[in-house]
């Protein structure tokens, strides 16, 4: 079929024979510019893929592109090994298959993210070389406050505050939190630390099999349920109150980190009465 007189994928009508196939395409384009294209590289390869071998002539014709910037589209695919091109005149090019582009965008990204974690430790110590000019003084210090979105930052900020810690490490929770810590290491690293832990379940009406495992003299149960309720306490410097806990979806949790000494000092203060009313394991 003559390119002139197909239908084109992007740009089609409610009555066209094409429209059922728009919110997919909408789709695939969406998780194709997630990985890394442009609107314009994803919309390439998605006609590449399904009209098949064709010139850049061609393309810039049935996606209405600039030919230059066709050029420059098509010749940036094959540099990300999408599209490979035919040695004929004119040349033509054809899309990767998709689970195979897909393959190559993910070891893209990983190699990326490799080279990045490489660099971590000497970027640290080049960072470590250069003075701090800042005289901070009492006026200029300032409480400061995070917002954290989802388990993985929110567990790498406890890890961070066990590092921090040198003398007790506090933690109030429902089961389902402190199950969600022992399977994040968070306890291995409190452990390791030169730090102590207290902690407070509730409600626990039948003690796990983790807990079980704990010096029992670290853990105090309530029988109440603040099951809703989650917080963590390093040294009486910082403090993380999760606003969502383990009772919700692991990509809705999300929690408040402070250093605010009035802030750390309360939920401290309602740590230790938490702790006087809860009772011992055995």
């Amino acid at each position: 079929m003559d390119s002139g007189n197909q239908i084109n994928l992007f740009d089609n009508e409610s009555d066209t024979a094409m429209y059922k196939h728009k919110i997919t395409l909408e789709k695939i384009k969406n998780e194709l510019i997630n990985f890394g294209l442009t609107k314009s590289q994803a919309k390439v390869f998605i006609y590449l893929g399904k009209y098949g071998s064709k010139t850049a002539s061609e393309i810039a014709k049935a996606l209405q592109l600039p030919r230059t910037e066709t050029y420059h589209l098509v010749n940036s695919l094959q540099n990300l090994g999408l599209v490979v091109a035919e040695l004929c005149h004119p040349t033509k090019y054809n899309a990767m298959d998709m689970r195979e582009a897909v393959a190559t965008l993910v070891k893209q990204e990983q190699d990326r993210i490799d080279v990045l974690a490489n660099k971590e430790e000497s970027l640290s110590e080049m960072w470590k070389e250069i003075p701090f000019f800042a005289v901070e003084t009492d006026e200029s210090k300032s409480e400061k406050m995070q917002l954290l979105h989802g388990t993985g930052p929110i567990t790498n900020k406890i890890k961070e505050m066990v590092g921090n810690s040198s003398e007790e490490i506090k933690i109030f929770g429902s089961v389902s939190d402190l199950l969600r810590m022992y399977h994040s290491d968070v306890f291995d690293w409190i452990e390791s630390a030169p730090t102590n832990l207290k902690m407070v379940a509730s409600p626990l009406n039948q003690i796990p099999e983790f807990l079980s495992e704990m010096n029992s003299d670290s853990i105090r149960a309530m029988s109440s349920n603040s099951e809703n309720k989650c917080f963590v306490v390093n040294d009486k410097k910082e403090v993380l109150i999760f606003m969502r806990n383990a009772t919700h979806p692991t990509r809705q949790v999300f929690a408040w980190w402070s250093d605010s000494e009035t802030l750390v000092d309360m939920m401290s203060s309602l740590f230790e009465l938490s702790w006087e009313k809860g009772a011992a394991l055995y």
